[in-house]
C-alpha cells in the first residue's frame, strides 16, 4: 500500500491542516464541524444527508484530495468511512467525465454548423459566379420581330470544391466514414457462366471417380499367422571336436 503524500505527527495536526485547506476553498469552520458532527451522530434523523449537505460533503472531499490527503486521512478528518470517501470520488469522476463528453458534443455541433454554413455559402457563390448572356435576334421581312435568348455559362468550379470538402468534413464529424461499404455480388452473365462451368466440372470429376470404383477388382486379404513352428531336424546334443595335426599349419 502506498504511503500518503503528507504525514502528520498527531490527529490534531491532521485536522488543523484540513481546516486550513478548506478555508482557502471558501468552506467555513461551521460547515466543516457540521459535516463532522452529522457523521458522529448518524446524520439528520433517519433521512441522513440533505441535498445541500451531501453536496457540501462531496465538495470537502474533493478539496482535501486536492490538498494531497489520502482517502484514509480524509475519512479521519471528516469522520467518514473509507467506502464513503471512495463513493464521493467516483461521483466526482463521473461528473467530470459527463462534462467532458458534453463539451465534446457542443464543440462537435458547433463545427458541424460551421461546415454546413460554409457549404451553403459556397453553393450561393457558385450560383452567383454564373454569367448570363443575352442574345437578341431580329427578324425582317415587313413586321420586325425580336427574339431574346438568355444563355447561362458555367460557374466557378472552385466553389464546388469548397462545398465538396465541407461535406467530407461533415461526414467525419458524424462518423459516417467508419461505415464499411457493402460488397455487391457480381450478377453478370459472365459470372453465371463461370459458376455453371465450375459445377459441371465438379460433376464430371465425381462421376469419373464413381466409375473407377465400379471397375476396380476386388482385393482379397488372407490372414497371416505369426505363430512359431518347431524345427524338424534335431540338433545334436554335442559337437565332436576336430583334431588338429602339425601338418595343418
Amino acid at each position: 500500500m502506498t504511503r500518503p503524500e503528507i504525514s502528520f505527527s498527531s490527529p490534531e495536526e491532521e485536522v488543523s491542516y484540513a481546516k486550513k485547506s478548506l478555508e482557502k476553498a471558501g468552506i467555513t469552520e461551521h460547515q466543516f464541524m457540521t459535516v463532522r458532527e452529522m457523521e458522529a451522530t448518524g446524520g439528520i434523523g433517519k433521512g441522513g444527508y440533505s441535498k445541500e449537505m451531501l453536496g457540501l460533503r462531496r465538495w470537502m472531499v474533493q478539496e482535501l484530495l486536492a490538498a494531497s490527503l489520502s482517502n484514509r486521512q480524509i475519512a479521519n478528518v471528516l469522520k467518514l468511512s473509507k467506502e464513503t470517501v471512495n463513493k464521493d470520488r467516483k461521483f466526482a469522476r463521473l461528473l467530470y467525465t459527463e462534462e467532458i463528453l458534453k463539451n465534446q458534443d457542443t464543440h462537435r455541433a458547433r463545427l458541424l454548423k460551421e461546415q454546413m454554413d460554409l457549404k451553403d455559402v459556397a453553393m450561393q457563390s457558385f450560383e452567383a459566379s454564373k454569367r448570363k448572356k443575352t442574345v437578341t435576334y431580329m427578324d425582317g421581312d415587313g413586321d420586325e420581330k425580336q427574339t431574346i435568348k438568355i444563355e447561362e455559362t458555367a460557374g466557378d468550379p472552385s466553389f464546388l470544391n469548397v462545398a465538396k470538402n465541407s461535406l467530407v468534413e461533415q461526414a467525419k464529424l458524424l462518423g459516417l466514414n467508419e461505415v464499411k461499404p457493402v460488397e455487391t455480388q457480381d450478377t453478370s452473365y459472365r459470372k453465371f457462366l463461370q459458376d455453371l462451368s465450375s459445377t459441371i466440372q465438379k460433376e464430371k470429376e465425381a462421376q469419373a471417380t464413381e466409375e473407377r470404383r465400379d471397375n476396380s477388382l476386388p482385393a482379397s486379404v488372407s490372414p497371416v499367422s505369426f505363430e512359431t513352428q518347431e524345427e524338424k531336424e534335431a540338433w545334436p546334443e554335442t559337437i565332436p571336436l576336430r583334431t588338429i595335426n602339425e601338418d595343418d599349419y
